[in-house]
């Protein structure tokens, strides 16, 4: 077979390989043992190369493969250069021999397969080509599938049918550029029965085309190094998440992250270095850049797309936050639907696709693109997770018609906040949440070189001894309708002037999106606790209309009552005003200064309004352009008359279920986080009941584990009547899961 005539390309556009000198025959050399589902890789020999080789208009290296069914694909081949570990400096490669076209397939069937490789150089097809025919053996491994939506739109499955429920954590890079980092982590990962990992491609780790110098020439040490993470991932059963860009790379000058997030400077798309967008919206809008971008695209199926342990390609972390710097969110949005569609056309393995927004932010222009394969929700100090991610997911699925991925999760958005957190309740109510709300499965919370430090993993191995054991990752599974209380109410109980006196200081919410009532009845101790779940910190002004420009709290007030108000800063020039009952009793102005500026004589200033005896309602407004922070409020002698009715907070209780079994997680009402996260032993919760709806009739049973030991705490027995289920819950003072199983669906033994 002749090579394809050099004389078709203009002068300069193409240059032999060395080999060629030896008038080599182009070949296809197999590199790796040949089997089914286990990645097939092979070097092309004698195949013609580019000035540019990333760059499928000068170049185009393709192979169509037709398996022993005559099913066929086309795959394009890519160029590599082999790396190895440097023992001396982990973080450290060195190159291996020359660098060469490769191509890689997944092979899904035993047997004999066809192999046409072909080329393009300069956009014309040459006519010679490379013909081979290779023998796919039987693998020793269980076929799998490549992961798709099932057909109830609430969760994944492989394309053999079979249901794919995640456990897993943001690991999105190295510490210090080790790329064996990895090796440790997944082991440990997997020993725990986590099967899900996301991975970043960003300018400090896997930036094929991130820094300067790399537009459509991509940096191949960075890509040997994903292909190290494929492999670890390959070898323990990670399914990973692989998300192509992040905010940063659009950012000019934003001061969040310390200032320290702005890579448009750096983006190799920017004029600055020598691309096609003065702007970065112009990456969004530019046909130039459009066709650049694809062509990573291209290189990206290339490499990557053939492993059936990648989940999804994500195209954004968190694009819309810079939606009010510098991007117009419509071009945004109208990007990823015609990236998705171009990248569903070229990829021959038909990988899941979508992209991530900001933690508290819901777009449904995004959500309801028909290319977007699945939702995403960030999670950062939510307060009550658990019922905030199972009713978000809920919301999500039935709203978008599509599975929603809690792809990211804190307690803080800032740090592990070991200090606030300390015996994991707020991530142990996340993590649980995520798995039993009806999201694809566990909140993928993001820190995980804490995770790893602190040994978390037993979290993780707990959760999924109970659900393999509970069935879990087999069946069908849908959120389970539970008996639970009303809203907080924002109505005192009667009158009681012989009620206990305390003193509340409140609990703010630390997000800063996160939209709550911003209205708060201090009816008692545990109120003022869980304040969190209805009042932020932030104050917002005008230019945030949809959020709270104000806060009001409801009490009974003892004589010598005060509210005491720490203010920390002011993001414009505000006056913060308190009104009770409607009258204005205090104003300040505020000069705009920066969070914790403590050299402004207006940060952490604290004022005092004294408050008559009686029933009140506190107003604190901020008369302003921006939000106003507070550090703290406090109220003094406030009286405990509980809330109107009797309502009483209630152990709170996610589920799922599959037919007549359910997995329920048991929150007590006092470590409703952040509530109680710093006591170390909570008061006991005795006498509840678990009512499960639409419960077949008869009797049932519940095995009940601690979350946080896995060990057994007791056996419940109830009683299903009209549909409804009753079952004791057992004494606790964190939470519980139960796993409840009608009696009559049981085998006998």
């Amino acid at each position: 077979m002749k090579l394809a005539p050099l004389a078709l390309l203009a002068a300069g556009a193409l240059l032999l390989p060395p080999q060629l000198a030896g008038a080599q025959t182009p070949a296809l050399v197999a590199l790796t043992p040949l089997r089914v589902w286990s990645r097939a890789e092979f070097r092309l020999d004698a195949v013609p190369v580019g000035a540019n080789n990333f760059d499928p208009d000068q170049i185009a290296v393709d192979a169509t493969i037709t398996a022993p069914s005559g099913a066929s694909e086309t795959v394009p081949a890519f160029w590599y250069q082999e790396y190895a570990l440097d023992p001396a400096s982990p973080a450290t490669l060195k190159a291996v021999n020359a660098p060469c076209w490769h191509l890689r397939c997944m092979p899904t069937e035993a047997g004999s397969y066809q192999f046409a490789v072909h080329w393009r150089l300069g956009g014309r097809e040459m006519p010679d080509a490379i013909a081979a025919r290779f023998i796919i053996g039987a693998g020793a491994a269980q076929p799998a599938g490549w992961v798709r939506v099932a057909p109830d739109h609430r969760y994944f499955e492989t394309s053999d049918g079979r249901p794919l429920r995640l456990i897993g954590e943001n690991v999105c890079w190295p510490e210090g550029k080790d790329v064996a980092d990895y090796d440790r982590w997944f082991e440990r990962m997997s020993g725990a029965g986590e099967n899900f990992a996301r991975i970043w491609l960003c300018p400090w780790f896997a930036g094929l085309e991130h820094t300067p110098g790399t537009l459509n020439r991509y940096a191949l040490d960075e890509a040997w190094k994903l292909d190290h993470v494929f492999d670890v991932a390959e070898a323990r059963g990670i399914y990973l998440l692989l998300s192509l860009d992040h905010h940063g790379m659009y950012q000019v000058d934003n001061k969040s992250w310390g200032g320290h997030n702005n890579f448009w400077a750096v983006n190799p798309y920017s004029s600055v270095q020598g691309g096609p967008c003065e702007t970065p919206n112009d990456f969004f809008t530019s046909p130039a850049a459009r066709a650049i971008y694809e062509k990573r695209l291209r290189y990206l199926v290339a490499r990557y797309g053939y492993s059936h342990r990648l989940l999804a390609w994500q195209f954004f972390n968190e694009i819309d936050n810079v939606f009010t710097r510098g991007l117009n969110g419509a071009d945004v949005i109208a990007w990823h639907r015609d990236m998705a569609r171009w990248l569903r056309a070229h990829d021959p393995y038909g990988h899941l696709i979508t992209t991530s927004l900001t933690g508290g932010s819901d777009r449904p222009q995004m959500w309801t693109l028909p290319e977007m394969d699945f939702s995403d929700y960030h999670s950062y100090s939510d307060p009550a997770p658990g019922r905030k991610i199972a009713s978000l997911s809920d919301d999500f699925v039935h709203r978008y018609g599509k599975p929603v991925l809690i792809d990211e999760f804190g307690v803080s958005a800032a740090s592990w906040e070991i200090s606030s957190d300390p015996y994991l309740r707020g991530f142990r109510q996340a993590l649980w949440s995520g798995a039993l709300g009806g999201s694809v499965g566990t909140s993928m919370s993001w820190w995980w070189q804490d995770i790893d430090r602190d040994r978390a993993y037993t979290l993780y191995a707990t959760l999924d001894h109970v659900l393999h054991n509970a069935g879990w990752r087999e069946g069908r599974w849908e959120p389970a309708r539970v008996r639970a209380p009303a809203d907080t109410p924002t109505e005192l109980g009667p009158e009681n002037p012989a009620a206990e006196v305390f003193d509340a200081s409140l609990a703010l919410n630390i997000g800063r999106r996160l939209k709550l009532t911003a209205v708060a009845a201090i009816a008692s101790p545990l109120a003022a606790e869980r304040s969190s779940e209805q009042l932020s910190r932030f104050i917002y002004g005008t230019r945030n209309p949809e959020l709270a420009q104000s806060m009001t709290l409801i009490g009974d007030f003892d004589s010598d009552a005060a509210l005491r108000v720490r203010v920390n800063s002011a993001a414009s020039d505000n006056h913060l005003v308190v009104r009770l009952g409607g009258v204005e009793v205090f104003r300040r102005r505020f000069a705009a200064g920066p969070m914790r500026d403590l050299s402004s004589k207006d940060a952490d200033y604290e004022f005092e309004v004294a408050l008559p005896r009686g029933r009140h309602a506190l107003e604190i407004v901020n008369e302003g352009s921006d939000f106003t922070a507070l550090d703290s409020v406090r109220l003094h002698r406030v009286r405990a008359v509980g809330f109107k009715a009797g309502w009483d907070f209630e152990p709170e209780v996610v589920a799922l279920r599959s037919g007549a079994k359910a997995v329920v997680y048991v929150t007590s009402p006092w470590i409703v986080y952040p509530a109680g996260a710093l006591r170390y032993n909570p008061q006991r919760i005795e006498g509840k009941t678990l009512t499960l709806l639409d419960w077949p009739d008869g009797p049932a049973r519940a095995f009940w584990v601690s979350p946080a030991t896995g060990n057994l705490r007791e056996i419940t027995r109830g009683q299903a009547e009209h549909g409804v289920a009753s079952l004791p819950i057992p004494s606790f003072n964190e939470d519980l899961v139960g796993v409840v199983q009608s009696e009559s669906t049981i085998p006998s033994r």
